[in-house]
């Protein structure tokens, strides 16, 4: 589901933002354009931002 929603709005990177509804259903709310490492730790996060950065800067390369 993730996949396709990107792929129809041409992203390459989505932060998607999920919740369980009153019957425990997981439900997507929304897609962001960043997201919020924060809670994971400076290491964790920095890892995170330069992994996505990467990426960023290779996307539609041949692999």
């Amino acid at each position: 589901m993730m996949r396709a929603y990107m792929d129809a709005f041409g992203l390459v990177f989505g932060a998607f933002d999920f919740g369980l509804d009153a019957d425990e259903r997981p439900r997507m709310y929304e897609c962001n354009p960043n997201g919020q490492c924060a809670f994971c730790g400076d290491t964790i996060t920095e890892q995170i931002a330069t992994a996505l950065a990467g990426h960023l800067q290779h996307t539609g390369e041949a692999p």
